[in-house]
């Protein structure tokens, strides 16, 4: 009979001296659980920053191309005003030659804008 109280004494001894954590499949599925709403709250971090970025970057292009076309109805209008004085000119022209024909007594058809294209210069 006294060996087997040495054998219960041996048995106490080998038990370890610091408590072990019990690991069960709650615990496991809610580390996995808080590991993945980490893991989305991240992901949603990340994509609400791109999303921002981008945002401003459309804006940006939505100004530029405003101003894009501010710049082309400017030139159109410039385009307008130099074909109306290039008219101009020609007909000026046109007046002052007959007015120097006519001064000295040259009688010739007088050259008109026929001619004359208001594009064919672009």
């Amino acid at each position: 009979m006294n060996s087997d109280l040495d054998y219960e004494r041996d048995t106490q001894d080998t038990k370890p001296s610091t408590p072990t954590k019990e690991f069960s499949v709650g615990s496991l599925i809610k580390r996995v659980d808080e590991y993945q709403r980490r893991d989305h709250m991240e992901t949603i971090e990340t994509l609400t920053t791109d999303n921002s970025l981008l945002q401003h970057v459309i804006v940006k292009y939505q100004k530029n191309w405003c101003l894009t076309i501010e710049i082309l109805e400017k030139t159109h209008q410039a385009v307008l005003t130099l074909q109306k004085a290039l008219e101009h000119c020609i007909d000026e022209d046109i007046a002052a030659e007959r007015q120097w024909l006519a001064f000295w007594g040259i009688k010739k058809e007088c050259t008109t804008r026929q001619n004359y294209s208001p594009a064919g210069w672009i």
